[in-house]
């Protein structure tokens, strides 16, 4: 039995109305949203593309709308029994960033969803975590963050369980994330994925957002350009308690970030 799972970063919501194009094509049984905006009617044309709400979480607000991930799911092919927001706790490194990025306008607050599905045809349990971690802040905040999710979750190692999502990892230490996933028995089905995140094309700016272009100034700057834009993976998809089959990147330019898919055997 074949389970599919895509995450997407949709860039404020700009990647929704060509989101009709991916599911059309790939047919992902969840859908796992960063960005997305949490409104009734937009969330209620994700549902006309053949899905239903799990549930959304709120993360910030932007040019006067509400901002947030959500996680949707084929209702022919899964039962959705639960959701929770994740509380991953606050010390004074979090709080330091968090004001930094109050002062610069890019205040993303950390956020991990969690819903739990039973699959129609083999009574399988699988628990998801829709995840969206700081834009501004350091790798061991990020790790401190996602370690603190998965203590939480209490479920014994070898449940079915998906962590997907942006996590905003920059290209360092990513020996420490690979250990922490391994503390919790999961495994990469990213790990063949050398980029996710993309804010220049064939040398040209895309027309994202501000803060996207100025960052980019800056790392040509200081000479870091090839490192962070070329090798830039913020998305991720970890796993346990199923068989990946493949995971594929989907070369859509709907949004600074590019659409995950995997496949996975029951």
């Amino acid at each position: 039995m074949e389970f599919s799972l895509l995450t997407y970063n949709t860039l404020f919501n700009q990647a929704v109305n060509k989101l009709g194009i991916i599911v059309n094509k790939l047919s992902p049984d969840i859908l796992c949203l960063q960005e997305v905006e949490t409104d009734e009617k937009n969330l209620q044309k994700i549902e006309k593309l053949g899905y239903r709400l799990a549930d959304y979480s709120n993360s910030f607000i932007k040019f006067g709308k509400i901002y947030g991930v959500g996680t949707f799911y084929n209702p022919n092919k899964l039962i959705f029994k639960q959701s929770s927001e994740l509380k991953l706790g606050s010390n004074l490194l979090e709080i330091f960033f968090t004001l930094i990025q109050i002062v610069i306008g890019y205040n993303k607050p950390k956020t991990i969803l969690r819903s739990d599905f039973i699959e129609k045809e083999s009574k399988k349990r699988i628990s998801i975590c829709n995840t969206h971690l700081y834009v501004v802040a350091p790798n061991n905040l990020r790790v401190n963050h996602l370690n603190q999710a998965l203590k939480s979750l209490r479920l014994d190692n070898q449940s079915a369980l998906i962590m997907a999502g942006d996590l905003n990892y920059f290209p360092y230490q990513r020996k420490k994330l690979e250990n922490l996933m391994k503390k919790y028995y999961l495994k990469e089905a990213t790990k063949n994925i050398r980029q996710t995140f993309k804010i220049a094309y064939k040398g040209l700016f895309d027309d994202f957002n501000l803060f996207q272009r100025i960052g980019l100034t800056l790392l040509k700057i200081f000479k870091l350009t090839e490192r962070f834009t070329n090798q830039m993976k913020n998305d991720y998809i970890f796993y346990r308690g199923l068989h990946l089959k493949k995971t594929q990147r989907v070369d859509v330019r709907f949004s600074d970030h590019y659409p995950i898919i995997s496949r996975f055997n029951l």
